[in-house]
């Protein structure tokens, strides 16, 4: 896969740094695989685009791994709303 010629230099290095893998699902990329680079730190907390931070997810593995933090973090603005009370004014 490293040879293909729409594969760009970053995502070769990530590919053999990861053996070939997903970090996410452990499972090997196969020609065909839509892939997505991830940032490890996000780049609104601080992250950066070197490649120690990034790493390369299939595009559904990416897109479980947001959806995650999504639901966490609705999951702690939910404890936050319970100190509202019935009377927004």
């Amino acid at each position: 896969m490293s040879k293909h010629p729409e594969m760009s230099k970053q995502k070769v290095k990530l590919l053999k740094r990861q053996k070939g893998k997903c970090t996410h699902c452990k499972l090997t990329f196969r020609d065909g695989d839509l892939m997505e680079t991830h940032h490890k730190v996000p780049r609104a907390q601080g992250g950066n685009d070197q490649i120690n931070n990034l790493e390369l997810l299939h595009l559904h593995c990416h897109d479980e791994k947001h959806k995650m933090k999504v639901k966490s973090k609705r999951h702690e603005s939910s404890k936050d709303s319970s100190e509202l009370n019935d009377h927004p004014f």
